[in-house]
């Protein structure tokens, strides 16, 4: 806990105490103190006669495939609005299951003949305990994650899952959570969460928001200042928890909801920086109710409409008549602001049954545009839906993983022989704008060259920095390789923005840099006009952006220029972030590292 005052309350003149911790999901919650079970006794060690080795190994390995099935279930259905972020956490968890840490569970199962509840204890304790020492923030809080898994396969192998009830307006307390322990909270509408520990970039964190769960983290020693009934206030906007000596809220501090407490930038359609400079915010958004709720809180138009997410479960397409409800639902959602559809960026499973052996490596595979190229069929009918759309508001095309101008060639070929057969059928649509987007190095290379075929770009952080780098960005023992800070990556930014701007197209910055405070300065300061962001991200931006100056950031980048490490870029933003703008960034968030 970082600490603890007194309000005086005047009028009741009573002590009111204030819990300051960090705010890492947005909102203000009311409600009665309960305590979460943590779900962890202690797994006795037992000592297996020779002959029942195998049938306990046997007993470890269908508990794995029941855990594997669970999370491909929730990793493909992460929750009702099809929130994103909250599938990519049980793919990451999928991703656990299929390493090397189930191969040596067995292993210890096998070589100490030990039950396989203690080997798997064993085993992912000794990667959560890594984990948890890691340097980066964003990696380090992961371990929750492979206790998460670890506690999906013990339960398989008992026969239980996870089940609680919870009274209405209640503030769910606890020394930490993992991922899915919020999502289970999360079908209680639970008025908010308080943990000891966690950070903004943790998995508990990124779910609560997506659920839009008031959350305040780093309450240390919690269990001494609140008790089970007590009423509190968890304020996710200040990082504040309150209550009343005498156990009553705070008078004067009603709740509200994530978009009620956003009137004062309702209707606002741009932000500017203290010097003048406007900064476009656009949202990432499938679900034309999370597109209004982005609007409410600033965001103009959908920069991002990842289309792959339309794909059902079994990796069957959506048929031309979904793709033209879904697009055009979103459509009439942006109006004038426009949606950028990204082409499906991946293959559907149902395709790949042609006698092809599964891909290796299917990152640098046959996906995205590389799919839409070989499989005309499918990325003619996706195109033909796009277009019909684009008769009921502004909409783009984005075309995914591009590497080379013949793949821009090609795909517009196509666009321009569909949109000509439509009209020559007697079909009215319009000639959307097509854009790229900026993921692999290649692009980054011959992007000048790129700017004369296309209308804009869309530069995809996640992956630029996973391909420029040579790192895979969901495997965890390679975590201090994944550098967002590298020099490298900033030198490619700056290289695309400056591309961009000399052809007079704009770009879009999407991705976890986008829609993390501790990196919009340094996009700003590269040159970065247009961002694309997640919901929960809008409010906090907002504040950093007005707050900034153009000016500074431009010169705050090029001050980076003698640093040789990400470690070194990392300090000196930190250093000057502290010293100059402190005060608009989330509580903790400039002392937390990033990489």
């Amino acid at each position: 806990m970082k600490n603890i005052d007194q309000l005086a309350d005047k009028n009741a003149k009573r002590s009111i105490r204030r819990l300051v911790g960090l705010g890492v999901s947005h909102g203000v919650g009311k409600g009665n103190v309960v305590f979460l079970p943590t779900g962890r006794s202690p797994e006795p060690r037992s000592k297996l006669a020779e002959k029942d080795v195998e049938d306990e190994v046997r007993r470890f390995r269908l508990a794995v495939d029941t855990a594997k099935r669970q999370l491909l279930e929730l990793s493909k259905s992460p929750a009702q609005d099809k929130d994103h972020p909250v599938s990519e956490i049980f793919s990451l968890h999928l991703l656990i299951l299929g390493s090397s840490i189930v191969e040596r569970a067995e292993s210890v199962i096998r070589a100490q003949r030990v039950n396989a509840e203690w080997a798997i204890k064993s085993v992912l304790g000794e990667y959560s305990a890594k984990q948890a020492a890691l340097a980066d923030v964003h990696f380090r809080d992961k371990y929750l994650d492979i206790e998460d898994v670890a506690s999906r396969i013990t339960r398989a192998m008992k026969g239980s899952r996870p089940s609680l009830t919870l009274d209405p307006n209640t503030v769910v307390v606890a020394h930490e959570m993992r991922p899915s322990a919020v999502i289970e909270l999360a079908k209680h509408r639970p008025a908010g969460l308080i943990t000891e520990i966690g950070g903004w970039t943790s998995h508990m964190s990124i779910v609560a928001r997506e659920f839009r769960l008031p959350m305040v983290t780093g309450i240390k020693n919690v269990e001494k200042f609140l008790k089970t009934g007590d009423l509190v206030v968890v304020d996710g906007d200040s990082g504040e928890v309150l209550l009343d000596a005498d156990g009553s809220s705070p008078p004067g501090y009603p709740t509200q909801s994530f978009v009620e407490s956003a009137n004062e930038i309702r209707n606002t359609s741009a932000v500017s920086t203290n010097d003048g400079v406007e900064i476009v915010i656009r949202t990432n958004a499938e679900d034309p109710a999370i597109y209004r709720t982005s609007e409410a809180l600033g965001a103009r138009g959908v920069g991002l409409y990842r289309s792959e997410l339309l794909i059902s479960d079994k990796g069957v397409l959506p048929d031309e008549d979904q793709q033209v409800a879904a697009y055009s639902e979103m459509a009439r959602a942006v109006g004038e602001f426009g949606v950028a559809i990204r082409t499906f960026d991946g293959v559907p499973e149902q395709d790949s049954d042609d006698g092809v052996p599964s891909e290796r490596n299917p990152a640098l595979g046959l996906r995205a545009i590389r799919a839409g190229l070989s499989k005309p069929n499918f990325f003619r009918e996706q195109i033909r839906a796009i277009l019909l759309a684009s008769n009921v508001g502004k909409v783009d095309i984005v075309l995914p993983m591009i590497s080379n101008i013949d793949d821009i060639l090609q795909a517009r070929s196509m666009i321009s022989s569909v949109r000509q057969e439509m009209i020559s059928n007697g079909m009215n649509v319009k000639d959307p704008r097509i854009g790229i987007m900026v993921e692999v190095p290649s692009t980054v290379l011959a992007v000048g060259q790129m700017a004369k075929h296309i209308d804009f770009l869309c530069l995809g952080t996640n992956d630029l920095v996973q391909y420029l780098l040579a790192v895979d960005r969901d495997n965890d023992t390679v975590a201090e390789w994944y550098q967002t800070l590298n020099p490298a990556v900033l030198s490619a930014i700056k290289i695309v923005l400056e591309a961009a701007a000399n052809a007079g197209i704009p770009t879009t910055v999407c991705g976890e840099m986008a829609g993390s405070p501790f990196y919009i300065p340094v996009l700003i300061g590269l040159g970065a006009r247009e961002l694309s962001i997640n919901t929960n991200s809008i409010r906090p931006l907002i504040k950093l952006i007005s707050g900034i100056s153009a000016g500074d950031a431009a010169a705050l980048v090029y001050s980076l220029k003698s640093c040789e490490t990400a470690g070194e870029i990392e300090t000196k933003l930190r250093e000057y972030y502290q010293e100059n703008w402190d005060s608009l960034f989330p509580p903790g968030l400039v002392s937390s590292k990033h990489r």
